[in-house]
């Protein structure tokens, strides 16, 4: 028992910090949303900004996104055909799978989220379905994300299960020279800042064989080329090598999440994941509302307005940059950590903030690791630069006090 996950453990030791963060009034703060980012507290009426928006590009509430969202409903008449996708499915499914697919240029297919995606994706490739028939080593980076990690248990069941320290470059080498098939589970982006070291995996990949499975919930969107995010930048294109799940979600702006597969035309892994993919089989999926928003976000893609979206990302992230210094300072990437150490101090800070107007996230354990609790800050492209300006001013201000 406990091999892989403890809930229990989890939830004793967390559930101190969740409690001061709920009496803090940071907890499941109930509001109507005012667009770019901006919203009403029901309960009180104080508007705020939230500096813990995954929208990285503020396509959530993009005009053309939602008008699709809605007109698909209408035009379907239904928000699901409530049976499996392996039986009865409605077009807009299968454009929406065929413009991702285009889009990205590999052989994509959408589950309802992408915790979803990551259910149905790592048994498969731990299985061997992936790899010849042969279950790999499967070596998940420490700090990969939750969704990744809580999966250990039903992957264990397929093949052996091992965890290397984040980033470690140089362990997961040592395992490639020790056994013949391998697969590394981590993060493109991860959730509290930074990136994997893609060209060095890709060097490992090359030289050993190495299985790669990315999660780029965060980066895809943000950042390259049509908003390939920060491994398909690198790679070029996704190999047979590589699958990545995705959320469509964030920076992406409509709902759901997907999984790459690996190159367009991969039809034997389609068919394997469609009909053993857990999620991808079952009847939730992305509904008609979301299909329509995924189909808008994918036309937005092919414009000069996803490049302006970027860009004013950028300036907003090197304008935070200007102010305050973090562990992620210049990478280019919208996730910032402060880190303070301390929970109590976290929670106040965001507290004092949130008075101010600025919603923020303090987290901890197990969200980060134990001496790591800080504010979890998200740059969007639809900040206002003046606001930007305030709230790191608010910040470096209570920081100090407090400090």
């Amino acid at each position: 028992m406990h091999a892989f996950l403890n809930v229990k453990k989890s939830a004793e030791v967390s559930d101190v910090f969740w409690d001061v963060t709920e009496e803090a009034g940071l907890f499941d703060v109930v509001v109507k949303g005012l667009g770019d980012g901006e919203h009403r507290a029901i309960d009180d009426g104080r508007e705020f900004i939230n500096m813990s928006s995954y929208s990285y590009l503020g396509l959530d509430t993009h005009p053309k996104l939602v008008r699709a969202a809605a007109d698909a409903v209408l035009a379907e008449g239904a928000l699901n055909t409530s049976t499996s996708r392996m039986r009865v499915r409605f077009e807009s499914l299968r454009n929406a799978e065929e413009a991702l697919s285009g889009l990205l240029d590999a052989e994509v297919v959408t589950v309802a989220s992408c915790a979803a995606a990551a259910w149905a994706a790592l048994p498969l490739v731990a299985s061997g379905l992936f790899t010849d028939g042969e279950p790999p080593l499967m070596v998940f980076d420490r700090n990969a994300h939750f969704c990744l990690n809580a999966m250990k248990p039903s992957v264990a069941d397929e093949a052996e299960v091992t965890t290397v320290r984040h980033n470690d470059v140089e362990a997961l080498e040592e395992l490639c020279k020790q056994h013949k098939r391998v697969a590394y589970v981590a993060d493109g982006v991860y959730s509290t800042g930074g990136q994997a070291p893609v060209r060095e995996l890709l060097r490992l990949q090359e030289k050993y064989g190495l299985f790669l499975f990315f999660d780029e919930a965060h980066g895809i969107s943000t950042v390259g080329e049509r908003g390939r995010g920060v491994v398909l930048s690198e790679m070029g294109e996704i190999n047979d090598r590589t699958l990545i799940i995705t959320s469509l979600n964030k920076g992406f702006g409509a709902s759901g999440g997907a999984v790459l597969l690996g190159p367009r035309g991969s039809a034997r892994r389609r068919t394997l994941a469609i009909r053993n993919g857990g999620p991808i089989m079952w009847s939730q999926r992305i509904n008609t509302a979301g299909l329509g928003a995924v189909l808008a976000s994918v036309e937005l893609h092919k414009t000069e307005e996803l490049t302006d979206l970027q860009r004013r990302l950028q300036e907003n992230i090197a304008l935070f940059d200007s102010h305050i210094t973090t562990e992620q300072h210049g990478d280019g990437l919208p996730i910032r950590h402060v880190n303070l150490g301390d929970e109590g101090a976290t929670v106040r800070l965001a507290q004092r903030l949130f008075e101010e107007g600025f919603y923020s996230s303090p987290i901890f354990f197990p969200v980060i690791g134990r001496g790591k609790a800080g504010l979890r800050l998200m740059l969007r492209a639809n900040m206002q630069k003046a606001d930007v300006d305030r709230f790191c001013l608010l910040l470096k201000k209570w920081r100090d006090q407090l400090g």
